[in-house]
């Protein structure tokens, strides 16, 4: 019978590595993998040999269908792995779940490694509400919408990916929109050379700047927004895309609905 393994690896340290992830990767007829290099390296570790394929952001849309038919077809048991961490978390893999699903193929989660569930374990905040956004726009007009709109949600606890080239840049801009907050940084977690800041946003960046390498690692920020004041629910949507998505957002609803609610209203793809 076909089914599908989610299998998470470590995000920076091997020992992290646990027997359920070996025995998943063990029993699989084919292994998908983000990086077909990186997946070998850690099958290499595990003295394990398994055919493997591609399924990363660039291709998973035509992949997806041709694995879940080969899935059927043949029997298999179906490993998906990403480079590091958990598949289908701000890494490839939602398509070929979401295909499993619906061509009744089970699907079996085997937990481990996350940077979001690492970062928010040692940040100290009450996370027992928190939204994840993931990487956000570059753009620094975009970037600052999108920190308006994370806002506008309410939600007490946020947490962020960021490339070490645009770190100091995203924790200028929560500082400048909300110095009250708390932040706490988190470069390479669980590797060798991991670090940690925690505290007000301008101090975390001072620190970022006198450090000469702040743009080497992987970052993961969460920030408490607990501290400032509850949001004000907008009268009215106004007359920009933003505005009608945050209400939406404010609402409780989500970034797939607000953008739908944004279209409705006329708005182009671009301002959305």
């Amino acid at each position: 019978m076909a089914r599908l393994l989610v299998v998470a690896t470590p995000i920076g340290n091997l020992n992290d590595l646990t027997p359920r992830m070996r025995e998943a990767l063990a029993c699989a007829d084919l292994i998908a993998a983000e990086d077909t290099r990186v997946t070998m390296k850690l099958l290499n570790r595990m003295e394990l040999k398994k055919p493997l394929v591609s399924c990363h952001r660039h291709n998973e849309d035509a992949r997806a269908p041709q694995l879940i038919e080969r899935m059927l077809a043949e029997d298999l048991t179906l490993a998906l792995t990403c480079d590091a961490g958990t598949p289908a978390i701000s890494d490839p893999g939602h398509l070929l779940v979401r295909a499993a699903w619906e061509a009744g193929i089970p699907v079996t989660p085997v937990c481990g490694p996350s940077a979001v569930t690492a970062a928010l374990s040692a940040a100290g905040f009450d996370a027992r509400e928190f939204a994840f956004f993931g990487f956000l726009p570059r753009e620094k007009k975009a970037l600052g919408e999108k920190l308006d709109a994370v806002r506008a949600t309410g939600v007490p606890v946020a947490v962020f990916y960021e490339s070490p080239h645009r770190v100091a840049a995203l924790v200028e801009a929560i500082a400048a929109r909300w110095p009250e907050c708390l932040l706490a940084v988190f470069a390479d977690l669980s590797k060798k050379f991991e670090w940690l800041l925690r505290g007000a946003p301008e101090d975390v960046l001072g620190q970022l700047l006198a450090d000469p390498n702040v743009e080497k690692g992987e970052y993961c920020l969460v920030v408490d927004l607990s501290p400032l004041p509850v949001p004000e629910a907008p009268e009215s949507a106004g007359g920009s895309a933003v505005a009608v998505m945050a209400e939406c957002l404010y609402a409780g609803g989500t970034p797939e609905e607000a953008a739908a609610a944004a279209k409705a209203r006329g708005f182009s793809r671009n301002e959305i």
